[in-house]
């Protein structure tokens, strides 16, 4: 089965990860019953202070209706702020079955 991942680091301002994470609710909520989305988690780094999104979508179409969603749009505005920098990989995988 073919899919694509997408691990999308964010590295918080000082003092701002928890304002992130709170944010970060609606938009996990939302996005998880949208169509074309396998998985969508918010990790947090033991070993620095990032938080990782780690995505699993059908199609890259759906990934992008993703991007054009009302919720992430309103997301990426309301955390603006909060953002130092981000690391962003799209990845086409195919499953392997062992």
């Amino acid at each position: 089965m073919e899919f694509i991942v997408v691990l999308a680091k964010v590295y918080p301002k000082n003092g701002c990860r928890d304002s992130i994470i709170e944010i970060s609710q609606e938009l996990i909520e939302n996005t998880l019953k949208e169509d074309g989305n396998i998985d969508y988690q918010l990790l947090k780094s033991i070993n620095d202070y990032a938080l990782t999104f780690v995505e699993k979508w059908e199609t890259l179409d759906a990934l992008k209706k993703h991007m054009a969603s009302p919720h992430f749009q309103s997301f990426g505005k309301e955390t603006q702020d909060f953002v130092e920098n981000m690391d962003i990989q799209v990845i086409g995988a195919d499953e392997i079955n062992l």
